[in-house]
């Protein structure tokens, strides 16, 4: 394993660098120190495993499944991502090679992938095992957040997205709860507060794009708490009173990660905020320590400018990132745990119809929460050197 001292994780503390210049894309909130504010404590000089000694309500995920078994499960998922876009290529090569039967057969299996798909516990609890791989995952909970949660369905609005698949919003979101034991994946006080029903029915928004890829459109089914992150799905799931999560900073955060740097893009997203209002639901503001240490990736100038014209016209981003293991970059650092964070609920009235200045208020009151998360919890998980941009 690399050395906790090592350069990528010294660079935690380097300032983040402007990115709005170039292409109008990277306008992300960067939260400055309010001045006079007191210096945040040194961070500690390694990573805690096991959660502080808190109010908080922590569950770790899989501690006993062993390295190499969450690498696999790690890996499934990124070839899905890799392999699937490539089929439609190799299909087109096949016919164009005059190799007329291998090209019908991808065809064939293509239209078989994009139109099955169904909800799968053991998928579920294989992926699940991903969080071997990883020096630890936990879930963490305040006591107010839970109590939020008990009172009424609430959207889990989760930070940041990371670079490729999202490990924290995966592996600490809806999927706990489709593995088939609840008690297995997730904490006992949230298993009392929240009733089996709203635990079964749970869900997860995601890019539409997403939905067109084929392999990763049957892991997305499979999981069974997956729905694209359109208006009508979006407001379906808030209209039924379904809990489910979200990645607010959607694609945008993809094209702003940089290893060692924590960043969100939300200062321009507010159409959760909107549809929240219209149903009166509770906002459950998520940050994930340690997701931006994963891997590092490419910030050329030219790859940055093709990241803001497939936004722009397609709705997705490349994602271009490698591992510290050379023999297999797809695999993430691990001797980097990730710590998420459910706090600072947000419990939103009911406006129907609601004007600019209601979504603006309370976009506001939002923004602050995840701040707050973020500058709350930063210390004890050992980035106490870095700001949340």
């Amino acid at each position: 394993r690399r050395s906790r001292g090592s350069p990528a994780r010294r660079s935690r503390g380097s300032p983040g660098r402007e990115m709005g210049d170039e292409t109008g894309l990277y306008n992300y909130t960067k939260i400055i120190p309010v001045a006079g504010a007191p210096t945040p404590a040194p961070a500690p000089a390694a990573l805690p495993r096991a959660p502080p000694s808190s109010a908080l309500i922590s569950h770790r995920l899989c501690p006993e499944t062993g390295r190499w078994r969450g690498a696999a499960s790690v890996l499934g998922v990124l070839l899905c991502m890799i392999v699937g876009p490539a089929l439609p290529a190799l299909a087109a090569a096949a016919a164009w090679r005059g190799h007329t039967a291998l090209a019908a057969a991808l065809v064939v299996f293509i239209a078989v992938l994009l139109t099955t798909g169904a909800h799968s516990p053991r998928l579920c609890a294989a992926y699940l095992r991903a969080a071997g791989w990883f020096d630890a995952v936990w879930m963490h909970l305040t006591p107010e957040a839970l109590a939020n949660m008990k009172k009424s369905p609430s959207v889990w609005c989760m930070h940041p997205h990371g670079t490729c698949v999202g490990f924290g919003f995966s592996l600490n979101g809806a999927v706990r709860f489709k593995a088939g034991d609840d008690t297995q994946y997730a904490p006992a006080p949230l298993l009392e507060a929240v009733d089996e029903r709203r635990r079964q029915q749970c869900d997860g928004v995601m890019a539409p794009v997403l939905f067109r890829i084929p392999l990763l459109r049957q892991v997305l089914l499979g999981f069974g708490c997956a729905t694209p992150a359109t208006k009508k799905e979006t407001l379906g799931l808030l209209a039924r009173g379904i809990d489910f999560g979200i990645l607010p900073g959607g694609m945008e955060e993809v094209a702003l990660y940089e290893e060692g740097h924590d960043r969100i893009y939300i200062k321009k997203r507010a159409g959760f905020i909107k549809y929240a209002l219209m149903h009166g639901f509770n906002l459950m503001p998520a940050y994930t320590f340690g997701e931006s240490d994963l891997y590092r990736s490419l910030r050329h100038p030219l790859y940055r400018k093709l990241c803001h014209f497939t936004l722009s016209k397609g709705g997705f981003v490349v994602p271009c990132f490698w591992g510290p293991r050379w023999w297999c970059p797809l695999l993430p650092r691990d001797d980097v745990p990730l710590h998420t964070v459910i706090a600072e609920p947000v419990q939103l009235p009911l406006i129907p119809n609601p004007t600019n200045e209601d979504v603006a208020h309370w976009h506001a009151k939002y923004v602050a929460a995840v701040v707050a998360i973020y500058d709350g919890h930063k210390v004890r998980f050992g980035y106490g050197d870095r700001v949340l941009e």
